[in-house]
């Protein structure tokens, strides 16, 4: 049993003096700290299962608020929507995300991670099911919004849900690789994309047609039932549950976890008491409004208290200008595209292709016009790129514990301030794409930002700090997508250098990101690893029972 913590553990319990004495093991040990408690669980088949099911929670959030923009073209030949109202739908659910993640983290913190996520994830569920069968696009507006409402719980409650379940060894990779679940959401709903869109549905249905839009939206709800079949399965935080004083049984959670990953009885789980935090507070304490919104003061203002002041600002102004930049790009990178492609594969440079666009050309017939014809080359292209931004991600958590949180955010940063660059001189078709590429996977470090966030917010307002984080940077991706596209086509050399500037702030904010100092881990000594040994053989496992 090669586990560090154990072995620090038993060098701690079974401690030696001078001369070889052992000594007086009759004295009753100290509690453990959770820290300790959670890494002699282990990581294995509880851990895999807990990524898989947090992934299916984050990837429903990006499901359901793309989905919409997949089914644009068809849904007009059914509710003919005006411009505006094809506007609004887009941003309704990105708004409904913003509007309810200050809530969702006070509901994370007081009544309990895992619980917070069921009844979002259903009532989610719910709104996307019906949004469905809109009888008119004000319909479609509205319980996409409410979708977007309640499936914001699925974003940044995740992060305490899978976090909290770790120690400091694992906790890094495996948020770092949850986070690529939000990418492989962009692979998911294209390739559903492509095979029900084409489809000629001519059903009715409760009196209307029920196309294939329609059952594009019924087939991303699949995402989020998985997610919530997985989340009744999961116990509540052994940390979270100790911050609430509940001792007792957040050892028999830890217990559990350990009899899963070891495949032993939770009798030999070593920690026999974990010392209680402190600071929680619960939805049991509010008995009327003005309670309620004391208990939501209360849990916001510790973000800001001055010891946390600069660095919760930092965090949200990082959060919100890599989300504008990221999102900004790609809301218009199909459009891009399209741009590039009518060269007919001439040469030519990126910015003199989109000064040549018009943005209002046609838009007063395309408002009204539909089609059924599917053109499945820009899904295609977003496979790619989904497929590139997990390939980015599953390098981060292979070298996040190599270089550092904050050097690998500033080394990305580094590669797409040398792209930006270089779209000012690339002419070759390829290369202006992989360069637009790199630069929307900026993105990406909004996930490696979310785990610093993690680690320095303590339990008792952990949510509620991911939720404010997150919200933020949300609405960094609702202003980036309606305006960082029209000022690139009316002025695209000037905003291209003061997107570099951008960046080079990005940089430089990134630096001063808190980040713990790593440990130095003891080396066990031979008494130590003596110890470890003996507590394989049956008899001392009789024993410690």
């Amino acid at each position: 049993m090669d586990n560090p913590g154990y072995v620090i553990d038993c060098e701690r319990e079974f401690a030696t003096v001078e001369g070889g004495r052992e000594e007086n093991l009759s004295e009753k040990p100290r509690p453990h700290t959770f820290e300790e408690a959670i890494t002699l669980t282990g990581v294995g088949r509880f851990h895999y299962k807990l990524l898989l099911i947090c992934g299916l929670c984050f990837m429903g959030v990006m499901v359901e608020i793309m989905g919409v923009s997949l089914i644009m073209n068809q849904m007009k030949c059914d509710l003919q929507p005006t411009l505006d109202q094809q506007g609004i739908l887009a941003s309704a659910g990105f708004l409904g995300v913003v509007l309810s993640s200050h809530a969702m983290g006070f509901l994370a913190d007081t009544w309990g991670r895992a619980t917070t996520l069921r009844y979002a994830l259903c009532l989610s569920c719910v709104c996307s099911l019906v949004s469905a069968f809109s009888v008119n696009i004000w319909m479609l507006i509205v319980f996409r919004f409410l979708t977007g409402f309640f499936i914001s719980g699925g974003q940044a409650c995740v992060f305490s849900l899978c976090g909290e379940f770790h120690g400091s060894g694992s906790r890094i990779r495996h948020v770092t690789l949850l986070s690529g679940f939000l990418c492989t959401a962009m692979i998911f709903a294209p390739a559903m994309a492509i095979g029900i869109l084409p489809l000629r549905i001519e059903t009715i249905v409760l009196g209307m047609r029920f196309s294939s839009w329609r059952v594009l939206l019924l087939a991303n709800v699949s995402v989020s039932l998985l997610a919530l079949v997985g989340i009744t399965a999961l116990p509540e935080t052994p940390k979270y549950l100790l911050v609430q004083g509940r001792g007792d049984e957040s050892l028999e959670i830890l217990r559990f976890i350990f009899a899963k990953n070891s495949g032993r009885d939770p009798s030999e789980y070593p920690v026999k008491e974990v010392a209680l935090e402190s600071g929680g507070v619960s939805l049991s304490d509010v008995h009327g409004f003005l309670d309620a919104v004391r208990l939501v003061w209360h849990q916001t203002v510790p973000l800001f208290h001055r010891t946390r002041l600069w660095h919760t600002l930092n965090i949200c102004c990082i959060q919100f200008l890599i989300y504008f930049l990221a999102q900004g790009i790609f809301m218009w990178f199909p459009t891009i595209l399209d741009e590039l492609g009518t060269r007919n594969g001439n040469d030519t440079l990126l910015c003199n292709v989109l000064q040549g666009f018009n943005m209002n050309s046609g838009s007063g017939d395309e408002a009204s016009s539909c089609s059924v014809e599917v053109d499945t080359s820009t899904y295609q292209v977003m496979i790619i790129i989904g497929a590139c931004f997990v390939l980015i991600y599953l390098i981060f958590a292979f070298i996040i514990d190599l270089m550092g949180k904050k050097n690998l955010l500033m080394a990305w940063m580094v590669l797409t301030m040398i792209c930006l660059v270089a779209l000012h001189y690339v002419e070759q078709f390829a290369l202006v794409v992989i360069a637009l590429t790199v630069v929307m996977a900026i993105g990406n470090c909004g996930g490696l930002v979310s785990t610093i966030a993690m680690e320095f917010y303590p339990t008792h307002i952990n949510a509620m700090g991911m939720c404010f984080i997150m919200m933020v940077g949300r609405l960094g991706a609702v202003v980036g997508s309606n305006i960082l596209g029209r000022l690139l086509f009316a002025s695209c050399d000037p905003m291209f250098w003061a997107l570099l500037v951008l960046v080079v702030l990005l940089c430089t904010l990134g630096y001063f990101l808190p980040e713990k100092t790593r440990s130095r881990q003891e080396k066990p000594s031979a008494t130590a690893k003596a110890i470890v040994a003996a507590t394989t053989s049956p008899i001392f496992a009789i024993n410690s029972k």
